[in-house]
């Protein structure tokens, strides 16, 4: 009888198969699809089902909001060599990191020390090996049957607090890599389905919530059991050669699938796209003197795609790394790409095959999306914050290519931006807490090439998007909502406009001091997110708003007029309207801390993004610009400046459209179009004299591009070119 052969040779044998044949596992067809396609769709929905009901039970179990409320968690099942077969609804960003971690036990040799054994659990969070940052805890137990290795079960949550140098889990004001909270470096933590004493003593001692991160650690293992007695029960009944078979297949299926929808739906050939991803925190409060500094960060994508459909990405022209949380490592990039790349090529069978569908090229050392070759102690508080802005170019990347092929109904332009609300401080019961909204978990969905986006009901990064409900959320945090509403014009302006997002108004109640931190895992305030796509204008800045040491109680014993959304004209926001306060800002530029302690009654107004729009403004159908007008979804302004809408308010408040004097204002507008605009040849003589004087970049502008340059050297040679600069021109 053949010796088995080893995790590690294994894993040889799948790269060489894979590399031979282009199929995973050496799958040239599939064997077990053709010979009974009934059974092996349902033991499918079977795996599907036995995922999904482990996050049901970990989240139950789970002590956080972030988990038992908001559902940021993940339950997956694995081969023995760590590829995803499937996975259950939550944060689907982590699938490629919880294959890769897998994968990473048997590299390093664990097979043989300390062993996998039943009941062995083991668990990272260290971005230098393969996490994406502290506060996602990835977890992983081997299943064996009848002694032999047949599958992992995995699972990761978002914890409240990691222990980082400030309270939270969005943490983006991290210096260096010492200050990112309490590592778990590719351990075993724990055996017979219980945690080491000393595991649970760590989280105690350097978490400020060691209740909740202890309560989300006893959650993920109650999953993971889950997964492990239910996939047993599937053996039992259907045999474990056809799982092991059927589980490859399913890899080799999603990835046939990803190259088809590719194959038929884009075009072969060369995509870019550039974003910048803004922190300005010059003169403001910061936890080392070095941070002192507005920084601008190049956020570039190229997708090539030959005419096998092979997909390459790249990161060609990424700046430096930077002196914050929002740098991130090329594993959990990639993985963050899957995630959005199921988006855009389809959720048949969601597991590690479309890994394999696609290339990352690996991003230039230094950059803020490789950091640690060049600088080992680069902080990763919150890796989310530059990736999310990254894979918002990954729509409209693919969105033109689908629209090339007349596969408009498939488009959807750029994603929104994403601003955190954090609290920490003395909670209604006295204790100590640290607390993430779940806002940011629903914002609008983007444009699509036939119709506008949704209402705050989509997220990048998780396929259930849900922002909790706000009883549930005031049990657990100090705090009382005042206001839950869509936000006027937050999805941008085009043809199909964004999504909007919506806005919550909290007032503090039962604290004695609260501190509150508007942080970012993809905020924007100084620039532009994204631009929208064919003519649409992008979405408006993230802003907060805040009040301190207010009159709301008077108001309220007074029963006056309070604050419930920012109001209808910018101009004159509710705020500033019906409330003093000793410190009051309507304009407070994100992401920051906000400097002052929040008490009873003080006011926070925080800002959810809606998505991208399409096509230009003035062609938007006016039944939809009245219907956004009764909805309150734009402002009068917006119809009558930006969509060119001639319209009156009846003594019911409905909106009525005057069609002729809208189609005289839109032909104006074409008009005026035409009279500023220049040729293309003329347009790039004058820029680039201010390209090549430097005119008016700010010295933040200028050490990004020179970083770029730097590190990208044939990126440089493209912009030169481009610019007919000088081989040797510098910012």
């Amino acid at each position: 009888m053949d010796t088995p052969l080893k995790l590690r040779e294994r894993l040889r044998l799948n790269d060489e198969l894979f590399a031979k044949t282009g199929c995973m596992f050496g799958l040239e067809t599939l064997a077990e699809k053709e010979k009974s396609p009934g059974l092996y769709e349902a033991v499918w929905h079977i795996l599907l089902s036995v995922c999904n009901t482990a996050w049901e039970v970990g989240c139950k179990v789970s002590a956080s909001p972030v988990a038992a409320e908001g559902g940021d968690a993940l339950w997956a099942l694995h081969t023995p060599t760590g590829e995803c077969i499937c996975t259950s609804y939550g944060i689907t960003a982590h699938v490629g990191l919880l294959a890769s971690m897998v994968r990473k036990f048997i590299e390093l040799g664990y097979e043989d020390m300390p062993g996998f054994r039943q009941g062995d659990i083991f668990e990272n969070n260290d971005p230098h090996y393969g996490g994406i940052h502290m506060p996602d805890m990835d977890t992983a137990m081997p299943i064996f049957y009848k002694d032999q290795l047949v599958a992992w079960a995995t699972s990761v949550t978002h914890v409240a607090d990691a222990g980082a140098v400030l309270p939270g889990s969005i943490n983006f004001m991290n210096p260096d890599t010492f200050s990112d909270g309490m590592p778990v470096s590719v351990e075993r933590i724990g055996e017979k389905d219980r945690y080491y004493p000393w595991y649970e003593l760590r989280i105690k001692s350097r978490t400020r919530t060691p209740d909740w991160v202890l309560g989300d650690a006893r959650g993920r293992l109650a999953g993971l059991i889950t997964v492990r007695e239910k996939l047993i029960e599937t053996i039992d009944k259907y045999g474990l050669e056809f799982f092991e078979k059927a589980s490859r297949e399913y890899i080799e299926d999603s990835r046939r699938y990803a190259v088809a929808r590719i194959r038929t739906q884009a075009v072969p050939g060369r995509m870019r796209k550039s974003q910048f991803k803004d922190l300005a925190m010059k003169g403001r409060d910061v936890v080392m003197p070095r941070q002192n500094i507005d920084l601008l960060s190049n956020v570039p994508m190229e997708m090539r795609i030959d005419g096998k459909a092979n997909v390459t990405v790249s990161l060609a022209g990424a700046s430096a790394s930077v002196p914050f949380g929002q740098n991130i490592s090329p594993t959990a990039l990639s993985s963050a790409l899957l995630m959005g790349y199921s988006h855009v090529v389809g959720f048949d069978m969601f597991n590690s095959g479309p890994t394999y569908a696609l290339t990352v090229e690996t991003p230039p050392p230094g950059s803020w999306c490789n950091p640690f070759p060049v600088d080992w102690f680069a902080s990763t508080g919150i890796g989310w914050a530059s990736a999310i802005r990254w894979l918002s170019q990954l729509y409209e990347v693919t969105g033109r290519l689908y629209h090339a092929r007349g596969f408009v109904e498939e488009m959807s332009a750029g994603a929104a931006s994403t601003l955190c609300a954090e609290w920490n401080g003395i909670n209604q019961y006295g204790q100590y807490s640290v607390g993430l909204g779940l806002e940011q978990a629903s914002n609008g969905s983007p444009a699509r090439g036939i119709s506008d986006g949704e209402p705050a009901a989509w997220c990048l990064y998780t396929a259930n998007a849900d922002f909790g409900s706000a009883e549930v959320m005031e049990l657990y945090y100090p705090i009382m909502y005042l206001g839950r509403n869509m936000e006027p014009d937050s999805g941008g302006y085009g043809k199909f406009r964004g999504g909007p997002g919506h806005t919550s108004v909290w007032m503090v109640k039962n604290s004695p001091e609260l501190r509150y931190a508007a942080a970012c895992a993809g905020a924007h305030s100084k620039i532009t997110a994204n631009h929208g796509m064919f003519g649409a204008y992008p979405t408006p800045g993230d802003r907060l708003a805040y009040a301190v040491d207010t009159n709301v109680r008077e108001l309220i014993e007074q029963r006056k007029p309070l604050v419930h959304d920012r109001g209808n004209d910018p101009e004159r926001p509710t705020l500033a309207q019906n409330v003093v306060a000793r410190v009051m800002d309507n304009d407070f530029v994100v992401p920051g801390n906000i400097s002052e302690t929040l008490h009873e009654y003080d006011l926070v107004i925080s800002p959810t993004s809606g998505s991208q729009a399409m096509g230009d403004p003035i062609e938007r159908d006016p039944a939809l610009v009245k219907d956004d007008l009764d909805k309150g979804l734009t402002r009068p302004w917006v119809a009558e400046n930006i969509h060119g809408i001639v319209a009156r308010k009846d003594a019911r408040g409905e909106w009525t459209i005057d069609v002729r004097e809208t189609e005289k204002k839109r032909q104006g507008i074409l008009e005026a179009r035409k009279r500023r605009g220049v040729p293309f040849r003329d347009w790039w003589q004058q820029e680039r004299g201010r390209v090549a004087a430097g005119e008016n970049m700010d010295e933040a502008v200028k050490r990004m591009w020179r970083s770029s340059m730097k590190l990208s050297p044939g990126y440089a040679a493209e912009l030169r070119a481009f610019w007919s600069l000088p081989a040797n021109f510098e910012f």
